[in-house]
């Protein structure tokens, strides 16, 4: 992927983190996500479609807006969301930029607090995202960007509610971006049930 797609600011921050692997990662699918339009990509676990996603978020969330986020990244697992949110720690103290994380096993009055206090990038699971919506703990007003990984694993772990309410309360605005690492049956009433506008991208091979 050429730099000129990304702002300089961000190709400086992410030397950071190993560029090359984000960089392969985006080859195929940057330009999808930064079209703006509301994307479901299904695509081989070893695709590098989480990273592209990442690489994007910085891309559009690149300056800070006090008291909301501009985007969230919901993933099925508490330890990938852990290991998500280290692994962009160095690329956002770069750009000066807060990044949450927020799952079950963090106390949720802490988080709620650091949430109100301001942050950009929220990461997390659907259980304790959806919780701290119903409390009005997040804002998701602002959001620039909602996505969704490890689609196919969350609906087989019955995520569905929690998903479609989420989706459903997201402002017109915001780029609904779902990734899946296969296109079955679950993931297509899944998508059939939201009843908007979303294009579908298939990669049978990893990038």
């Amino acid at each position: 992927m050429s730099f000129k797609k990304l702002k300089p600011e961000v190709v400086e921050a992410l030397k950071t983190i190993p560029i090359e692997s984000l960089v392969d990662a985006a080859k195929s699918l940057f330009s999808t996500i930064k079209s703006g339009k509301n994307v479901l990509i299904s695509a081989p676990v070893s695709s590098g479609k989480t990273t592209t996603a990442l690489v994007s978020i910085f891309n559009k969330v690149n300056q800070e807006y006090e008291g909301s986020p501009r985007a969230i990244l919901l993933t099925n697992s508490i330890e990938k969301a852990e290991a998500l949110h280290k692994k962009i720690a160095p690329v956002c103290r770069k750009l000066d930029v807060t990044a949450d994380l927020i799952h079950d096993k963090g106390n949720s009055i802490q988080q709620r607090n650091d949430i109100f206090d301001g942050t950009e990038i929220i990461i997390g699971n659907p259980k304790r995202i959806f919780e701290l919506y119903l409390q009005n703990g997040i804002n998701l007003k602002l959001l620039d960007l909602f996505i969704v990984d490890d689609l196919d694993e969350c609906l087989s772990n019955h995520k569905q509610a929690e998903l479609k309410r989420l989706i459903e309360s997201l402002e017109s605005k915001t780029q609904l971006v779902l990734l899946t690492n296969v296109y079955n049956k679950k993931v297509e009433v899944f998508i059939e049930s939201l009843e908007i506008p979303l294009a579908v991208v298939e990669l049978d091979e990893s990038i």
